[in-house]
């Protein structure tokens, strides 16, 4: 019991000669935080102004089914591999559009039953014009990668189509078809609406819902990176010294 006390007396005393030591150094710590917080308000200062561009993608479908998953379209944008050929497009180093995009996808509907909507690919450069150029050029390969796959998914519709104007052709040429032909007829037209580009709920293709413009620029977190600085630097210099 004697020993528990001596411990604690022990730890009391260090506390308390801890104490006496911040105190005594207080100037030098005030000093070292208004030195470390300058010294990150002005790196922060001198940073370039960030601008950033954001394009909202809505993904094609046929006969009402997507033409791809929006989560998976999001993961092949944000790919090393696809950016790098996205870039070479417009003359972009390898790694530029890498460091610039970023793709998610928007979701909305109630909580508990949400749904994606769109696919929202945003660029965050130095100069504006390039944010717009790269957010365009991601569009861009989105839109040529999803032209082949509408047209793999379009082709058996099609085919479907010309059978049945071939069908039709046939059943012409015999009077006594003629509840057949209005059948034929019937199934023509409603393949050949869910295959026309004019119901935007069954058949489109991927598309740009907006143009792209640059956002307002935007200072990186000078706030944040002032009081980080200051903190640190606070607590290194209360830190004891052996």
């Amino acid at each position: 019991m004697a020993s528990s006390n001596t411990e604690v007396n022990q730890d009391e005393l260090s506390l308390d000669r801890y104490a006496a030591a911040v105190w005594r150094a207080k100037w030098l710590i005030l000093i070292g935080v208004i030195a470390a917080a300058a010294i990150a308000a002005l790196l922060s200062a001198r940073e370039p102004t960030q601008h950033r561009a954001v394009a909202h993608l809505k993904i094609g479908r046929v006969w009402k089914q997507p033409l791809e998953d929006p989560y998976i379209t999001e993961r092949i944008v944000n790919s090393g591999g696809f950016l790098k050929e996205a870039g070479a497009q417009i003359g972009a180093g390898p790694h530029q559009l890498k460091r610039s995009i970023k793709a998610e996808t928007v979701i909305a509907g109630p909580r508990r039953s949400r749904y994606p909507i769109l696919l929202s690919i945003a660029a965050t450069t130095d100069n504006a014009d390039d944010s717009v150029r790269f957010a365009q050029a991601a569009v861009d390969a989105v839109i040529a990668r999803h032209e082949e796959i509408f047209n793999e998914a379009i082709k058996p519709h099609l085919e479907q189509e010309r059978r049945l104007e071939e069908r039709r052709k046939e059943l012409l040429a015999q009077p006594a078809a003629r509840e057949l032909l209005i059948k034929v007829e019937n199934d023509l037209d409603e393949v050949k609406l869910n295959n026309s580009l004019a119901d935007s709920n069954v058949t489109e293709k991927t598309r740009l819902v907006e143009g792209i413009s640059a956002e307002a620029a935007a200072k990186p977190g000078f706030l944040r990176n002032t009081a980080a600085a200051a903190l640190i630097a606070a607590v290194a210099l209360s830190l004891p010294r052996r």
